[in-house]
């Protein structure tokens, strides 16, 4: 909504401005043309009322009120000060009235607004200042027509009124220039310009300030007009440089077409009379052929002129980034050096580059947002290797239309930043991967100090007490005995040694190396079968296994190894089938029992959680719960129903 009133209120005062331009160029053919001086006033009013008409609409239609409505009421004070100079004998006292109020508030006020902080306490004064000094001024103006002595103190005064005026102006050039020096970085951007397009504005005014016999003759002889005309096209020129730069108001890249062609309509204007005037006066030619001259040597120069304009006005608009490829390098540079990581440093590079409000990424497992959503969404859509891959949505300020040049660049830029974020996805991967094996190692160490510890370590402390009770009986005289308990720990030797066999192979069996995964698994289901207590454990081979990697080999291995352990002493189960089916669309590991299950409540043990890590190495999914009724743990045979019991589903995509 403010930003519609906004252009509701400059729209009638563009149209307002640019009426009075085209009134007082439909009577130029209708007026006498008086001497060459008046002539360079007329088109300095016209210049003014085009220029700053198309100003007043980009600053009002983006909030800019106050520089706004003074480049307004320059423009329509310009528009009728020009009509006043083709018909003097209706309008005696317009042309010397009308361009007063804006003109001396461009000089005197305006660059102390251009600025994206409050006005400090010094700046307010001298705004106040110039808003007196302007109504004061226009007032003595107006008051010619009122009687001669009034226009007569007005001639006698002249050179007083413009001196205050340069004054006024020097001390806001004097301001500018200090913000230029002492600003930092982004806040003094374009303060350069601003400083010298108020100098020559407030210098434009020095013959004025001259004693009265001076002053016209400087006058007669054009050069204040000539000054004038330069200074005011290159003011408008400066306050957006300022603006541009530092995006004061919102203003930004949708100014680009229309600064390009009302600079090439102003510097037409200009070249177009000035060439005609120097025909005129070094070569004086027949009837309208200085005219034709100037016309020529335009339709030369527009061209090269428009192309100029454009990569300027580019720079102003874009910065460095106006440069083909620019944003492409700033992308490269920010993705290895930001702290914040690589995704927010492309997505920081793309926001600083286009000069947008706000940049969001979105794909498959990344969303990041840098800077805050702004005016009209614009979205490119990403893709790697011809598969979508997400989306990438930037806005601009609020007001601020994004065009197809920004539309063009993000196009260019979405591929690589598309790359950059799947590769921080598979940089996390890897990093959580090499997290988990670090874990996993960690797991299988404490588990196999525990087995040491718990199994292996008492047995040889009983072992070393056997030992020493046999050699008291052999010291006794009671060697029978001594050879019966020798007898008892060889098969305690035999076991424990078995024992070890069993935790190596565990590890990783020879066999796995040698013959393969189905092999490992029979021979693994062999070794826990053994007698009555111990679980009935059967191994099904479905598909190929040999041509698994060794890597998805162990890991399964070890998988299997410890679901058959935890069945085998803490389930209470009485028989286990393990199962491998191995597809073209991925390898399948189920170990079935029916034990006691896993109640609903229980968190996942230290070994659920070592398997599980094991299966997301390899890339895969593992999920326990209870069996279905219905499934038959004992293989093959024929179903039968089950109380309870547990099933490990390992599944490794191809």
């Amino acid at each position: 909504m403010p930003t519609a009133i906004h252009r509701t209120a400059a729209a009638p005062v563009a149209a307002v401005a640019l009426l009075t331009a085209v009134t007082a160029v439909v009577l130029l053919p209708f007026s006498r043309a008086d001497e060459a001086w008046t002539e360079w006033f007329y088109l300095t009013d016209l210049t003014v009322a085009v220029v700053y008409g198309l100003l007043a609409y980009l600053l009002l239609s983006r909030g800019a009120r106050a520089v706004g409505a003074l480049a307004g009421l320059a423009a329509i004070g310009g528009g009728l000060a020009a009509i006043g100079q083709r018909v003097p004998e209706l309008l005696p006292d317009l042309v010397g009235t009308a361009w007063v109020p804006g003109t001396l508030a461009l000089i005197t006020v305006l660059p102390w607004l251009v600025r994206d902080d409050p006005l400090p306490p010094h700046a307010r004064i001298a705004v106040a200042t110039g808003v007196v000094c302007s109504a004061v001024l226009t007032a003595m103006r107006a008051c010619r027509a009122v009687s001669q002595r009034w226009s007569d103190i007005l001639d006698e005064t002249l050179a007083v009124q413009m001196s205050v005026v340069v004054v006024l102006g020097l001390l806001t050039t004097a301001d500018a220039a200090r913000r230029w020096r002492r600003l930092p970085g982004e806040r003094r951007r374009g303060l350069g310009w601003l400083t010298v397009g108020s100098a020559l504005m407030a210098l434009s005014f020095v013959p004025m300030a001259l004693p009265m016999e001076m002053a016209q003759s400087i006058t007669y002889a054009s050069v204040t007009p000539v000054l004038q005309l330069t200074a005011q096209a290159f003011f408008p020129a400066a306050i957006l440089a300022v603006v541009l730069r530092q995006r004061l108001w919102g203003v930004d890249v949708a100014v680009s077409r229309t600064l390009v062609w009302s600079l090439l309509t102003a510097g037409a204007i200009t070249a177009y009379v000035l060439i005609t005037q120097a025909v005129v006066l070094l070569a004086p030619l027949p009837g309208g052929t200085a005219g034709a001259v100037a016309a020529g040597v335009l339709a030369v120069a527009v061209f090269p002129a428009r192309a100029w304009l454009q990569t300027r006005i580019d720079h102003l608009v874009r910065g460095p980034s106006a440069r083909p490829g620019a944003a492409a390098e700033r992308l490269a540079q920010r993705i290895g050096t930001d702290a914040a990581g690589p995704v927010a440093g492309a997505l920081e590079a793309i926001r600083e580059s286009l000069r947008l409000h706000s940049v969001r990424l979105e794909t498959g497992e990344v969303v990041q947002e840098i800077g805050v959503s702004g005016g009209p969404a614009l979205t490119v859509g990403l893709s790697l290797g011809g598969v979508p891959a997400g989306r990438l949505t930037v806005t601009g300020a609020p007001g601020e239309r994004l065009d197809d040049r920004t539309r063009k660049d993000l196009g260019m830029l979405a591929g690589p930043v598309a790359a950059v974020a799947q590769l921080a996805v598979r940089t996390g991967e890897l990093a959580s991967a090499r997290a988990r094996t670090t874990a996993a190692r960690v797991e299988e160490r404490r588990l196999l100090r525990r087995e040491l510890h718990d199994r292996l370590g008492p047995t040889l402390v009983g072992i070393g007490l056997t030992v020493q009770g046999a050699r008291n009986l052999v010291d006794a005289g009671r060697t029978a005995e001594a050879a019966e308990t020798l007898d008892l720990l060889r098969v305690e030797l035999d076991r424990s040694a078995e024992d070890v066999r069993t935790l190596a192979r565990a590890l990783l069996p020879p066999s796995l190396e040698r013959h393969g995964l189905g092999v490992a698994l029979t021979e693994l289901a062999e070794r826990l079968s053994g007698p009555e207590p111990d679980p009935a454990v059967r191994a099904e081979i479905t598909g190929e296994v040999a041509g698994l990697t060794p890597e998805v080999a162990a890991g399964l291995y070890g998988i299997a190894a410890e679901a058959l352990v935890n069945a085998r002493r803490h389930a209470g189960a009485s028989a286990v089938r393990v199962g491998v089916a191995v597809d073209a669309s991925g390898v399948v590991l189920e170990i079935v029992d029916d034990g006691r299950g896993i109640a609903e409540d229980a968190e996942p043990g230290v070994g659920l959680r070592s398997m599980r890590e094991r299966a997301e190495e390899l890339g895969g999914t593992l999920t326990a719960g209870p069996v279905s009724r219905g499934s038959s743990p004992a293989g093959s045979g024929a179903r039968t129903l089950v109380r309870t019991g547990t099933v490990v589903r390992v599944v490794l995509p191809r």
